[in-house]
C-alpha cells in the first residue's frame, strides 16, 4: 500500500469553481480520530454516505458501527444535506464512534443531487483499503465488514466490486426481511431516456459471486483505489447515476459482482421521510432542473446517442469520462443495450447476461409477457451481432456502404410512390461521403447495422408477399 493513493486528486482544478471550493473543503475535513496525515490503510474501510433530510441517517450510523466485527477500522465520509432548524432532531441520536465520522453539513437548498453529494463524500477518503458506498437508510448484518471483505477477495478479478440488492426493512418497527440479495435486471429505457435497474431478491443466498454489468449505487463495496481510479461524476444526476457509473467502471477495467451473502437491508418505502410541503424552494427546483438537463445531455454524448459541443455540458469530462481498458461497443455487446438508439434486446431484459440466470432466479418480466404493459423499445439480437461485426470494418468501407444504402433507400422510396413528382431526394453521393467521413467509426457501424437490418426485414416482407402471390415490389440491397 506504500505506493497506493491516499486521497482523491486531479491534475488540475475542476472546471466549476464552486464545486472546486467544496471539493477542497471536503478533502481537508478530519474526524476527531483521524491522524493529521493519512496512515497506511490496510484493512480499514471508508464508508461513503450521502444523506438528504433523512431521519434514518443517524440510526444507520449507529447500526454501521454496532454491527461491525471491527468497528475501530471504519471511517465514514458523510455529506449531510439538511435544514439546520427543521431537521435538528435527526442529530439527537449519536453513534458511540462519532469521532470516526468526517462530516460535511450543507443546506439542502444548495444541493445539486446525489452524484454531486457522493463525489464530495469520496473526497473525504484518506487511503483506506476498502470502500463501501451506501444510502442513509440501512440496517446491517452482524459482522458485515468481515463478510464483505471475504467475498470481495474471492471475486475472480483484479479490479472487483460487489453490488448488493439489499432486501427491505420497514419502519416503524424496523422489521427486517428474511430474503437474500440476488441479481439485477432492467425493463429497458424509460420515456425520459434513462435506464434503471431492479434487484431480484432470493429465498436462498447465492452460492458464488455472479458477474453483472449493472450496479446499485446505494450498496457498493470495493477496494479504496476505486475512488482514485474512477471517481464519481459530480455532474451526473439521479436518473443517469447507476448506468453511467457502471459503464465507466466497465470501460476502466473493473468487474462488478452480485454479493453472494446478505450484509444489509434497505428502507425502500420511507413513510417517515421528511416532507418539504407543497411549495418546495423555487431556487432549488430551478437549479436541480438545469443540473439534471445537463446531466442527460452529458450522458447521451458519452454513450453516442447525440453529439454535444456545448462546453458547460462537457465540463471536466476528461476527468469523469469513459476509460480505455474496454470499449462502449464491448459493453453493448455484453449487455444487449443499444445506447445510440435507446433500445435493449430481449435477452437483456430477461437478464441473460448471466448465462445460468434461470437456475439462479425465477422471475416474471411483465413488460415482455403481459400484453397490458407497455413494451420497451427492443432491438433484435441479430442486429446487435451485425453491429459487432461491422465495428471491425475500416471507416472508408463503412462510409461507402452506408452512402450506397441511403441512396438505395431513396430509390426504393421513389418506387413505392410510383415515381410521383419530387418523390426522390436525390442525395449527393460525394457530399454524403464527405459528411459521413467525419463520423466516429463506431457511430458508422451502429447506423449501418440498423439500416442493413431494416433492409433485411423489408426484403423478408417482400419475399413473403411474393410467395403469397402478391404483386412484386422493389427490394433494397443490403450492405455486405
Amino acid at each position: 500500500m506504500s505506493n497506493a493513493p491516499t486521497a482523491l486528486a486531479f491534475p488540475r482544478p475542476l472546471g466549476d469553481p464552486e464545486l472546486e471550493t467544496l471539493f477542497q473543503k471536503a478533502r481537508a475535513l478530519r474526524a476527531p480520530a483521524d491522524p493529521e496525515t493519512p496512515e497506511p490503510g490496510e484493512g480499514r474501510i471508508f464508508v461513503s454516505i450521502a444523506a438528504f433530510r433523512d431521519p434514518e441517517c443517524q440510526k444507520t450510523l449507529v447500526e454501521l458501527f454496532e454491527k461491525a466485527a471491527r468497528p475501530e477500522r471504519i471511517s465514514v465520509g458523510l455529506v449531510w444535506q439538511h435544514d439546520p432548524v427543521e431537521d435538528a432532531a435527526y442529530f439527537d441520536l449519536q453513534p458511540a464512534r462519532r469521532d470516526q465520522v468526517r462530516e460535511m453539513r450543507l443546506d439542502w437548498r444548495d444541493s445539486l443531487g446525489v452524484c454531486w453529494a457522493r463525489f464530495l463524500a469520496q473526497a473525504m477518503w484518506r487511503g483506506e483499503e476498502f470502500y463501501l458506498q451506501i444510502d442513509s437508510h440501512m440496517k446491517f448484518e452482524a459482522g458485515w465488514d468481515e463478510i464483505l471483505i471475504e467475498d470481495l477477495r474471492a471475486c475472480p478479478s483484479d479490479k472487483p466490486l460487489l453490488t448488493m440488492t439489499p432486501p427491505p426493512y420497514l419502519t416503524p418497527g424496523d422489521t427486517l426481511s428474511d430474503l437474500h440479495p440476488g441479481i439485477l435486471r432492467t425493463d429497458g429505457f424509460l420515456e425520459d431516456g434513462s435506464i434503471r435497474f431492479t434487484g431480484l431478491w432470493l429465498q436462498e443466498p447465492l452460492q458464488r459471486a455472479v458477474r453483472l454489468p449493472f450496479l446499485l449505487a446505494g450498496a457498493l463495496f470495493g477496494y479504496g483505489r476505486t475512488i482514485a481510479d474512477v471517481p464519481y461524476d459530480p455532474y451526473a444526476c439521479f436518473s443517469t447515476e447507476e448506468i453511467s457509473y457502471a459503464l465507466r467502471l466497465y470501460t476502466h477495467g473493473f468487474d462488478v459482482f452480485a454479493a453472494p451473502r446478505r450484509t444489509m437491508w434497505h428502507q425502500y418505502k420511507r413513510d417517515n421521510r421528511v416532507k418539504r410541503g407543497a411549495a418546495p424552494d423555487a431556487r432549488y427546483t430551478q437549479r436541480m432542473g438545469a443540473w439534471t438537463t445537463r446531466a442527460f445531455h452529458r450522458f447521451n454524448h458519452s454513450t453516442g446517442h447525440t453529439l454535444v459541443l456545448d462546453a458547460p455540458v462537457l465540463v471536466d469530462l476528461d476527468l469523469f469520462g469513459l476509460g480505455e481498458a474496454r470499449t462502449l461497443a464491448q459493453y453493448e455487446a455484453y449487455t444487449g443495450i443499444d445506447f445510440r438508439f435507446k433500445r435493449v434486446t430481449e435477452d437483456c431484459v430477461r437478464a441473460r447476461f448471466v448465462p445460468d440466470v434461470e437456475t439462479i432466479a425465477q422471475f416474471e418480466v411483465p413488460v415482455l409477457d403481459d400484453p397490458a404493459e407497455r413494451r420497451p423499445a427492443l432491438v433484435e439480437a441479430e442486429e446487435m451481432l451485425l453491429r459487432e461485426a461491422l465495428a471491425a470494418w475500416e471507416t472508408p468501407r463503412l462510409v461507402e456502404e452506408l452512402v450506397t444504402l441511403i441512396i438505395e433507400f431513396d430509390r426504393h422510396r421513389a418506387a413505392r410512390v410510383d415515381g410521383a413528382p419530387q418523390a426522390r431526394l436525390q442525395p449527393d453521393r460525394e457530399k454524403l461521403i464527405a459528411d459521413f467521413s467525419t463520423w466516429d467509426r463506431y457511430a458508422l457501424a451502429c447506423t449501418l447495422a440498423k439500416l442493413s437490418y431494416a433492409v433485411h426485414l423489408m426484403n423478408a416482407v417482400k419475399a413473403a408477399a411474393e410467395s403469397a402471390g402478391a404483386p412484386p415490389r422493389d427490394g433494397v440491397a443490403a450492405a455486405g
